[in-house]
Formats: C-alpha cells, sequence, structure tokens
C-alpha cells in the first residue's frame, strides 16, 4: 500500500508538473492568435479574456493523455534508472502490480478526459459560438479600433482610423473613414468616398438594427482616384453604415452539438466521427500509458530521457493517424461501423508487443 501511493504520488506529480507546463505553452499560442483578431479588428477586446478562459478545458482535454503518457514515461524512467524499481521488483512488487496500479491510474484520467470531450467542451464551444454571435461581440465597432493605426475590413473596400479613442471606448477623436463604392459608368475604376471628422461613435439604427458609425464636424470627398472631379462636402453630422466583422471563430459545427444529438444522429458521417474522436481522445489516455510502463525500462544510470524521443515520435504518430481516421470517417471512405477504432486496435496490438519484449528482457536480467 505504501509503495502503491509513492508510485502514484510521482506519476500524479509529474503529471501535473508537464500539463502545467503544455497547458501555458498552448494558452500562450492562442492568446497571441487571438491578439491578433483583437489587432485586425476582427473581435472586441472585451472579450479577449473571456475567450481565452474557454480554450482551457478544450486544451486540458487534449493535453492530458500526453501529459499522462509522457508522466508515467519520467516517473518510472527515474525510478529505473535510479535502481529504485529492480529493489520494488525484488520485494515483491512485480510488473502485474506496477501495470495494475498503472491500469487504475489510467482509467481515471480517462474518465476525466471522457466527461470533458462528451460533455463540458461541447457546452463550452456552443457557449463561446453565442458569444461570437451576439450584440456584445458586434455592437461596439470602437472596441475593435486601436488608435493610430490604419485598420482594413476583411473585404477591404473600408478602411478606418482614430487619433485618440476615450477610456470608456464609446467615443473616438480625429476618425478617418475610407469607402469603395462601385462606379456604374467605369467597372474598372472605383469609386471612393472619404470622411474626416473630429469625433464619432456607434449607434444601431432602430429600424434595421445596423450598425451605423456616427461623425461629427467633418468633410466628406467622393470621386475617383485621378480625377480632379472631387465632390466635397462639409457637414455637422453624418451617418456612415459599417461592415460587421467577422467573428465566427469556432471550428466545425458538429463541435458544439451535444453528445445526446450526436448520438441520435449517428449515421451521419460527420456526426458518427465528431463522436468518434471524442470517445477516441479518452481511449488514447488509457492505451498511451500502458505502452509508457514497458517504455519506461532502461539500465541503471542511462537515464530517465533515454525513450523520451521514441515516445514523442509514436504519439505524433498515434495522434496523425486519429486525424486521418477522422477524416476518411467524415468523407465516408471508411463505413462507421470501423471508424476510428481501427487506430486504437493497432496501437493496443502494439502496446502489447511491447509488454511482451519488455517483460522478456526483465525475466533474462532477473
Amino acid at each position: 500500500m505504501i509503495i502503491s501511493r509513492y508510485l502514484t504520488r510521482e506519476v500524479i506529480q509529474t503529471l501535473f508538473a508537464i500539463t502545467i507546463v503544455l497547458l501555458l505553452a498552448f494558452l500562450s499560442q492562442q492568446l497571441v492568435r487571438y491578439l491578433n483578431y483583437v489587432a485586425i479588428g476582427k473581435i472586441a477586446t472585451n472579450l479577449l479574456l473571456e475567450l481565452v478562459s474557454f480554450e482551457i478545458p478544450y486544451l486540458l482535454a487534449l493535453l492530458l493523455p500526453l501529459a499522462l503518457y509522457l508522466g508515467v514515461l519520467l516517473a518510472y524512467g527515474r525510478l529505473y534508472a535510479d535502481n529504485e524499481m529492480l529493489i520494488l521488483q525484488m520485494s515483491g512488487f512485480g510488473n502485474k502490480k506496477l501495470m495494475r496500479l498503472t491500469t487504475f491510474i489510467a482509467f481515471v484520467v480517462a474518465l476525466i478526459v471522457l466527461f470533458l470531450m462528451l460533455w463540458v467542451n461541447p457546452l463550452i464551444s456552443a457557449k463561446r459560438e453565442q458569444l461570437m454571435e451576439s450584440d456584445e461581440a458586434t455592437l461596439h465597432l470602437i472596441q475593435t479600433l486601436i488608435p493610430g493605426r490604419f485598420q482594413a475590413s476583411p473585404d477591404g473596400r473600408h478602411v478606418m482610423y482614430v487619433e485618440k479613442i476615450s477610456r470608456d471606448h464609446q467615443q473616438a477623436e480625429n476618425v478617418f473613414l475610407a469607402q469603395e463604392k462601385k462606379n456604374p459608368d467605369d467597372l474598372e475604376r472605383s469609386a471612393w468616398m472619404i470622411v474626416y471628422a473630429d469625433l464619432g461613435y456607434q449607434v444601431k439604427d432602430t429600424d434595421s438594427n445596423d450598425q451605423l458609425f456616427v461623425t461629427a464636424n467633418g468633410y466628406r470627398y467622393e470621386g475617383i482616384p485621378g480625377q480632379n472631379d472631387f465632390k466635397i462636402i462639409k457637414f455637422g453630422k453624418y451617418k456612415v453604415r459599417i461592415p460587421q466583422n467577422e467573428t465566427q471563430l469556432t471550428h466545425e459545427k458538429s463541435e458544439t452539438l451535444p453528445t445526446r444529438q450526436l448520438l441520435q444522429q449517428y449515421t451521419n458521417p460527420r456526426h458518427a466521427a465528431e463522436l468518434q474522436w471524442r470517445i477516441s481522445i479518452a481511449v488514447s489516455a488509457f492505451l498511451l500509458a500502458l505502452l509508457a510502463v514497458p517504455m519506461s525500462t532502461v539500465r541503471p544510470r542511462q537515464g530517465r530521457y533515454l525513450m523520451l524521443l521514441p515516445a514523442v515520435l509514436i504519439y505524433i504518430v498515434y495522434i496523425n493517424l486519429l486525424f486521418i481516421a477522422r477524416h476518411w470517417v467524415e468523407q465516408g471512405k471508411v463505413p462507421i461501423s470501423i471508424g476510428m477504432w481501427w487506430v486504437h486496435g493497432v496501437i493496443l496490438l502494439f502496446v502489447l508487443i511491447v509488454m511482451a519484449i519488455s517483460s522478456r528482457r526483465w525475466t533474462h536480467r532477473l
């Protein structure tokens, strides 16, 4: 019992450390991606922290299998390298008990991953999609503007620039707005409408519910670049209809569907692939933990990092096979009954072979 608690503590501590490092690394990558969206005016700054927080359970579900795999590999590898595992085996704690303990840990982690994949992540994905489609994401265009920087719309037909923004992000100063308009007389050369105003703020049209950008105390210039017949108008207040930013940052629509709906529509290849993917991540956590036990076997003083590179390569092959199998199911190239399960079957066979080889080596060594 003491030995089991000691080994469990070693694995859990290593698992926790690896999870934190991987989570921070991938979360930083997602943060940079969202900051880029903020910089180009694709999302509002007030949504940044909430969107990043939505990534945490999604990343945890994907990273826990890898963290458990490396945790078992490094924890047991250190025990083998320091001769502690040899002493434990000579004391009666053999490979069967070690595998039984690892199976229990892997089962618990797999259940956590399964809970995240089947229930938590679909709910988070649905809430993220609702957030990006809500008025909060599109109501305040001014919150997507960065002072002192020209920002263009995705279609390139609208360019905006503001020199200053108030603290409450409700009003902009020294506004520049350029909008391209099609010229019916000359289809090859478009006309441009340029607005320069002292102030600018956004309102919602009560009739059409469209977003309007109101500029005050400025000038409007209309004409075709290269020609001298520009129209110049001085105004006290001028409203410009602005395009809505594309804020669809979620992945495929099937990721937002609850697991119960995927089961009901399991005959649909896309829904079947999504459900099998959710279950496969949990299955991979279990199989990878079992594989890490024989792969952690190293000779004394060889170092616990000896099998780290081969282990990472095996993980990369495993995950890529799952991605390929998922794509095949979505495209209908593989029957749903076979689906992604053949990948787990190949890995399970590989685990049994590695276990048999490792057990035979240690039997001769003892």
